[in-house]
């Protein structure tokens, strides 16, 4: 057969195959590849792999969306509300406070300090735990983090500081609380030993403070024998 009418015959063979381009590339129907190449990347931020990328070259990776942040020497780090609830438990031994605060929130912004001197005078004893409530799922987390930080280096805050990614209102319905400040101090076993917030009017019209409420209680669990 002679070698043009070989070519012509390929050539037709190539185009009337379903995906075939005129550079060799598939189009047309969709390969499995590409099914994986353009999904949204992962909550988590994971990249699309080597192996999968090289066969996708026109896919772009979507960075991943930054976790901690850190200025002047305070970290702040995301975590969801269940990520919380395991800081926690890591703490088991001592007395945790467990604030949760937002910068558009003036009582949580006076008491901040509080906390934070809180930690600094028994820093062997008391662990305190601030989580920032800014996020309300109407952007994403990151977004409030410069913010958030700002502040707490402001305050010198060297806490365990956590910007909250779920939904502030979806925490508010699962610890069944109407509006922050709202502070948790838990007993070296573990176990919650009161809830301070402004739900009735136990504090008055100024609501708790550190230094009226929740100081004193610390102070007198550090004082009593460890509970079972």
């Amino acid at each position: 057969m002679p070698r043009h009418f070989s070519l012509a015959i390929a050539l037709a063979t190539c185009l009337t195959l379903p995906g075939c381009g005129p550079d060799g590339s598939r189009s047309g129907s969709t390969t499995e590849e590409e099914i994986v190449s353009t999904e949204a990347p992962a909550e988590t931020g994971a990249m699309t792999p080597p192996e999968e990328a090289s066969t996708s070259p026109n896919t772009t990776a979507t960075p991943a969306t930054p976790q901690a942040w850190e200025e002047a020497g305070i970290a702040l780090k995301a975590a969801q509300w269940h990520e919380v609830q395991a800081e926690l438990a890591k703490h088991k031994g001592k007395v945790v406070v467990l604030d949760l605060w937002s910068t558009w929130c003036a009582p949580c912004v006076r008491e901040l300090p509080h906390l934070v001197a809180l930690q600094k005078k028994h820093p062997e004893q008391v662990v305190c735990i601030s989580v920032n409530l800014n996020f309300d799922g109407s952007d994403t987390p990151d977004v409030h983090a410069p913010e958030v930080l700002q502040l707490l280096a402001k305050l010198d805050a060297r806490i365990i500081n956590l910007l909250s990614t779920t939904p502030d209102e979806t925490i508010y319905e699962t610890i069944d609380l109407a509006s922050i400040p709202v502070a948790f101090v838990y007993q070296n076993n573990g176990e919650l030993k009161k809830r301070f917030d402004n739900e009735s009017s136990e504090y008055g019209d100024e609501g708790f403070t550190y230094q009226d409420h929740v100081i004193p209680l610390v102070e007198e669990l550090l004082k009593a024998p460890s509970p079972e």
